[in-house]
């Protein structure tokens, strides 16, 4: 069954969008795991207490090896016998998170590093299709005050949101049979109808 993930800049609504995706497939009777990263699987709670840790700066090589620990289990223990038992899996982030998030931003060419270690983290569980949330750094930076100190990633606030956002945007020109882009600056509603547009060939 088709894997679905959500990706987008801290503030662009993809938790929201990933739960609104999984309950109108499932009132549309698919059966459906709704996951996200890099809270799934057995490793990804411990691994996010490491990256949100205060005091310490992890290096993107650092944050990538972590999560990509995190992404293996996540993968071999939720996702993969997910499809294989038939549902429908639907991510809030997975692997172009890991792309914008510590290769785009790195001072040194990880892409090679990002490349071998996907090919034995995620094998053949690639997303078949990969809703990017598109949104202006400052638009989604007023939706972050709005919500409050919820984070539990004090990194949040220092993040470099442009070269992060511009990442997702290569990624999308990279594989536009795979990426997908709506545009994150308008009411939840109107981007879930854009969303489903996108998913529903899928059905």
């Amino acid at each position: 069954m088709p894997f679905v993930s959500l990706e987008g800049i801290d503030g662009s609504g993809k938790t929201e969008q990933a739960a609104r995706l999984a309950a109108r497939l499932r009132a549309a009777g698919q059966i459906v795991l709704a996951t996200k990263e890099p809270d799934g699987g057995h490793l990804g709670a411990e691994i996010r207490s490491i990256l949100a840790r205060d005091g310490r700066v992890l290096s993107p090589v650092e944050q990538l090896l972590l999560v990509s620990a995190a992404r293996y289990d996540h993968v071999r223990t939720v996702i993969a016998p997910a499809l294989a038992r038939g549902e429908w899996v639907v991510s809030d982030r997975f692997r172009d998170s890991t792309y914008a998030f510590q290769v785009a931003i790195s001072d040194v060419d990880l892409e090679p590093l990002f490349a071998e270690v996907n090919e034995v983290v995620i094998g053949s569980s690639m997303p078949d299709l990969t809703i990017i949330l598109d949104l202006q750094v400052e638009a989604a930076s007023a939706r972050r005050t709005l919500r409050g100190p919820e984070s539990d990633d004090p990194s949040e606030a220092i993040r470099d949101f442009q070269s992060i956002r511009a990442g997702l945007l290569k990624l999308a020109a990279r594989e536009p049979e795979r990426c997908r882009i709506v545009d994150g600056d308008r009411r939840p509603d109107q981007v879930e109808e854009a969303i489903w547009r996108e998913v529903v060939g899928l059905v």
